[in-house]
């Protein structure tokens, strides 16, 4: 685009040159040639200025553009799905303290919740772990031990769970008598002082608390963790029969080594079960008609070879008698589990386990017959672990 400008050099130089070529004191040929010097400048500089005054006019230099990209939108953190809790770890101690650990999803929130009231939380870390320790107090009935995972939220209970025998309150012991200022006379002789004092010299100490039995109830059945009765080495040990809604029986025990345990029930042979990584095994067994058998339990090494063995009368009670003995506990409003010792050395639970099915579980847990063991080498006719005493 052409710009024409005005400009007060060009007009004067204008004027100037016209001056000059108007001049009257110059002669004629002089003039002329003045005239014809005048009009060239004129031209020259008309054509010069009219170069220099219309050229186009500079077009501003415009900065590139460059594209600037948007901002990525911020998402929102994703929050882990809640997933049901699981039981890794448990332990009780005889005075009711506890240690739990397990898992859920990381930074979920984990209640733990012992007879319907929660007595611990925890939330779990980055790897979805968790550990709580907390105290059971003392009760006189068993207790359900559970989780809850996202309490607020999804609440999704744990499908294992533990169930607690009675914790007794710790015996208070007596304070010491204070000391006597002034020296006991000597004494002579200890067989010449009276009975009561030595008994005051020498008073029994309170018995230790014992460790409360757990019972384990998961989806693949229930076994004691807790509580049972040493076992030897090696021994095969039956810890409890257990009677589901159907009438299905369980037999859960422990041994010491890492075979097999064989099950049979008057010398014929009727099912077998792994011995696990915790030492312990569970079997169900097929229809078996109620009555009394000798059920006898071998435990067999990876050679085959027999190492512990185990023969005690067995009662395949009906289920509808196991019911019975338990009807006034399981009637009751809330009822989660329940025990009622049956027989000296032997405790019957009742659960209510919705992990395991609906409907109730028997169980018979077995506190004596664990010192025992019997040779497999040798032969004892109508040997079989002993029956308690009702005075023991």
């Amino acid at each position: 685009m052409l710009q024409l400008r005005f400009d007060p050099v060009i007009a004067g130089l204008l004027v100037w040159l016209n001056h000059l070529a108007g001049n009257s004191d110059v002669n004629e040929d002089k003039g002329f040639q003045n005239k014809g010097w005048a009009l060239g400048a004129l031209a020259i500089v008309v054509i010069g200025g009219a170069a220099f005054y219309l050229r186009p006019a500079p077009v501003p230099e415009v900065a590139p553009q460059v594209a600037v990209a948007a901002p990525a939108p911020v998402q929102a953190p994703v929050e882990a799905e809640a997933t049901a809790p699981v039981f890794d770890t448990f332990r009780l101690d005889p005075d009711g303290g506890m240690v739990v650990a397990g898992r859920a999803a990381p930074g979920q929130v984990v209640e733990l919740i012992l007879a319907d009231e929660v007595i611990a939380s925890a939330e779990a870390d980055a790897s979805g772990s968790f550990v709580m320790l907390t105290e059971a107090g003392p009760s006189d009935a068993p207790r359900r031990l559970s989780l809850l995972a996202d309490p607020a939220g999804a609440a999704l209970p744990s499908q294992g769970s533990y169930l607690v025998a009675p914790i007794t309150a710790p015996v208070a012991i007596a304070e010491a008598a204070p000391a006597i200022a002034e020296a006991a006379p000597a004494i002579a002789d200890v067989d010449d002082q009276p009975v009561d004092v030595l008994a005051e010299i020498a008073a029994p100490a309170p018995a230790p608390a014992t460790t409360p039995v757990v019972v384990q109830a998961d989806p693949e059945g229930l076994r004691i963790v807790q509580g049972a009765p040493a076992l030897p080495a090696p021994n095969v040990v039956l810890d409890a029969i257990t009677y589901d809604p159907d009438g299905t029986l369980q037999l859960a025990g422990r041994a010491t080594g890492s075979g097999q345990v064989q099950i049979y029930l008057d010398d014929q042979p009727i099912s077998t079960a792994p011995v696990l990584e915790g030492r312990d095994w569970r079997i169900d067994l097929p229809d078996v008609a109620t009555g009394i058998y000798t059920l006898r339990i071998d435990e067999v090494d990876a050679s085959g070879a027999v190492v512990s063995r185990l023969e005690t009368p067995f009662q395949r009670e009906a289920a509808a008698n196991v019911a019975a003995a338990m009807a006034d506990d399981t009637s009751e409003d809330g009822f989660e589990v329940a025990i009622r010792t049956v027989q000296p050395g032997s405790t019957l639970w009742a659960i209510a386990e919705e992990t395991l099915g609906s409907g109730i579980f028997y169980v018979q847990v077995f506190e004596a017959n664990s010192d025992l063991i019997r040779d497999p080498d040798l032969i004892y006719p109508g040997q079989i672990f002993r029956i308690p005493d009702p005075a023991e």
